[in-house]
């Protein structure tokens, strides 16, 4: 049990309001749903995987950047990077960013954290919580998609259909490479062409091996295909309705999904909730991964189906913003997620759009001149934009997996420690 505070003059109010209801939490049971001072933090790691990072470990995170940030001397934790090996300081830096970025979300957020100094045992209990709901949040969007996200696959949903039927009680396995309607989605797009002619012997080909689907060739459903240019790579890339769909479903509400104006009920969707006014790079990111997991034939979340890394997956697509602020396709992009997304910013919808031809694609890599003006284009190895070593292949994390988490008891913070 997280003890109580003896010395009122050490801690504040609210670290003490703080500790009696994690301290309610544990004497009313597990079950509990925790509120009260613990509620704002809850809150920001709910927003962790939708807006920093899916795929991160929020422990990882926290004791790493505790440790940067509480050190005596950030030097010598610097100096302790240095020398440990190359993927591992670039993993430790990128955590102490992520912990950057969390702690912003709520101002009092580090002197909570020093304030747990004097209970190692509190403080676990602390980031157990905001573990889990960093986990539900993402696996809460995963459930919540599967249950009503399959008619946003359907271009027009008031007249096409399935062919042949899928319904949700064919479950994911029905899906993927397995359908050719899910297949034509998650195509590379330089490949639509072949994949059209054929789509059985295109689907086959991947299910045998003989085709590779990988993250070096973007999959179609990221495209509007009506304004494919032959000779720009990133015409109407990050503009396909269907990851526009996903991305309304999460943050301005499943009722907005297919029309972005509708909106329906009194419950605020996530996007206001944490004051997103316009769409960020990380959260199209997010939409992207979660999309691409709907369309498959996967049955619980991984970081790998396939041959196809989701992590990278989702670091290639923050890359397309983050690493190349400058360019014009940038701001035009985020622009046009402005006019897509009214339940955030309100403003009209955009009509405009273009018409070419889908070209084969010469280069193996949809990243190279991915930018026509760039001199250096993003890095199409393992490693991340910021720094992530190669992702652990399929590393499930499900609701059971939650569940799971929350029956082991958390490592103390000396144990933690003496881990690494």
């Amino acid at each position: 049990m997280t003890p109580e505070p003896s010395d009122s003059s050490e801690t504040s109010i609210h670290f003490q309001d703080l500790l009696k209801d994690m301290n309610s939490g544990v004497k009313s049971g597990r079950k509990r749903k925790l509120c009260g001072p613990i509620e704002p933090y809850l809150r920001a790691a709910r927003w962790f995987p939708l807006a920093i990072d899916p795929f991160s470990v929020l422990e990882d995170v926290f004791y790493e950047g505790m440790e940067a940030e509480f050190s005596e001397s950030r030097a010598d934790t610097l100096d302790q990077s240095e020398e440990a090996s190359g993927s591992n300081s670039r993993q430790k830096e990128l955590c102490i960013k992520q912990y950057k970025e969390l702690v912003k979300l709520v101002p009092t957020f580090s002197d909570i954290i020093s304030g747990f100094e004097k209970f190692p045992e509190a403080m676990d209990n602390f980031i157990h919580a905001l573990m889990c709901a960093a986990n539900d949040a993402r696996s809460n969007d995963t459930g919540s998609l599967m249950r009503e996200g399959l008619v946003y696959m359907l271009k027009n949903p008031e007249t096409d259909q399935f062919n042949p039927p899928l319904l949700k009680q064919h479950g994911k396995v029905a899906r993927g490479w397995n359908h050719p309607q899910t297949a034509r989605l998650l195509c590379p797009m330089r490949m639509l062409d072949t994949f059209d002619k054929n789509p059985q012997d295109f689907m086959d080909k991947v299910k045998e091996g003989r085709i590779t689907i990988t993250v070096a060739k973007l999959p179609t459903y990221l495209y509007d295909e009506s304004m494919l240019d032959p000779a720009r790579k990133n015409q109407g890339c990050l503009r396909g309705y269907y990851l526009k769909r996903v991305f309304r479903h999460i943050f301005t509400g499943p009722s907005s999904a297919i029309s972005a104006t509708a909106h329906k009920g009194t419950k605020a969707p996530k996007g206001r909730i944490h004051s997103m006014t316009s769409p960020l790079p990380r959260a199209i990111a997010y939409a992207a991964v979660q999309a691409y997991f709907q369309l498959s034939s996967a049955t619980q979340w991984r970081q790998q189906i396939e041959d196809f890394d989701l992590v990278l997956f989702y670091d290639r697509v923050v890359d397309m913003f983050e690493r190349n602020t400058n360019e014009k396709w940038v701001q035009e992009t985020l622009d046009h997620w402005k006019l897509e997304t009214p339940g955030l910013l309100q403003r009209g919808r955009s009509g405009a759009r273009s018409n070419a031809r889908l070209h084969a694609f010469d280069s193996e890599d949809d990243m190279d001149d991915f930018f026509d003006s760039d001199e250096h284009s993003p890095d199409s190895g393992e490693q991340g934009p910021q720094g992530r070593t190669e992702s652990s292949g399929n590393t499930d994390n499900t609701h059971e997996d939650n569940e799971l988490a929350r029956q082991v008891a958390p490592r103390t913070a000396r144990q933690k420690r003496g881990r690494r």
